[in-house]
């Protein structure tokens, strides 16, 4: 599916490439210590081609192309990932040593956008064509359009069609309050890597695992722990699993995984 393009210059600032997995929480991978900075580069494995690449944390590959609308990207989801991003970095600078029932739903809501919007990438939802209207008082023009999806304003194309993103906001929005309530019994521990590094797939959708630096993650259900080698290549195994196009780590020879029920590692 071919994105809608915006009009040229981007006068009304529309989000055009939106991220699956938050940009800042991609930036945190950038370096072994988990500092945000998204001037650096991961390394990035390209399952079909058998690839690694060096990219930035803004790359168009872990973007989606204006697949929802601008209410949904700069209304409720960042607002979920403002208040995770205070967790995750409270958690990496010490000071959040123990997941609450106040940290929870944040966590929660985190995991569940994350993998709802890497769904909705993979299967975008076309324009929708309303039956039974035959016409509109005023056919708005393309800089009216995006003045109203700037202020969150739904409205209809002149073509008499729903824009496929307009609907994929409130899709996502329905399918998050579904999330919520299959995580309620969510238990979210915080493990670190004692050896070797953690590695992020482009989705978690089967098991519930939220990275947060190459040597931080939180698990569910799990209480606090520190993990040797072993523990991380298990970790890494479901990562691998789970991937469908790309996985991602700090450096991925430092990244211990799963093979022929060896723990097979580059580490030195």
């Amino acid at each position: 599916m071919k994105y809608e393009k915006n009009q040229k210059g981007n006068p009304h600032e529309l989000t055009i490439c939106q991220h699956i997995f938050p940009a800042k929480s991609i930036a945190r991978f950038t370096n072994k210590s988990g500092v945000v900075d998204e001037s650096g580069v991961v390394e990035v494995k390209l399952i079909a081609e058998s690839k690694i690449i060096k990219i930035k944390p803004k790359a168009k590959l872990f973007c989606a192309r204006r697949i929802w609308d601008q209410r949904a990207e700069s209304g409720y989801m960042k607002k979920i990932e403002d208040n995770y991003q205070s967790i995750a970095g409270s958690i990496v600078n010490g000071i959040l040593n123990k997941i609450g029932q106040k940290e929870k739903p944040v966590i929660n809501d985190m995991f569940a956008i994350w993998n709802i919007r890497a769904f909705q990438k993979n299967l975008p939802i076309q324009e929708q064509k309303i039956n039974g209207i035959t016409g509109v008082a005023k056919n708005l023009t393309i800089d009216e359009q995006e003045l109203l999806e700037k202020n969150h304003v739904g409205f209809i194309q002149p073509d008499l069609t729903f824009p496929g993103r307009q609907l994929a906001g409130i899709h996502i929005q329905q399918n998050l309050d579904m999330w919520r309530e299959q995580l309620k019994d969510a238990e979210w521990g915080i493990l670190r890597a004692s050896n070797g590094e953690f590695i992020v797939p482009d989705n978690f959708s089967n098991i519930r695992i939220l990275p947060i630096t190459p040597k931080l993650c939180l698990y569910s259900p799990s209480n606090n722990q520190v993990l040797g080698i072993e523990q991380v290549a298990i970790i890494n195994k479901l990562a691998l699993d789970t991937a469908n196009k790309y996985y991602f780590a700090h450096d991925l020879s430092k990244c211990p995984r799963l093979g022929g029920g060896n723990c097979e590692t580059n580490l030195a």
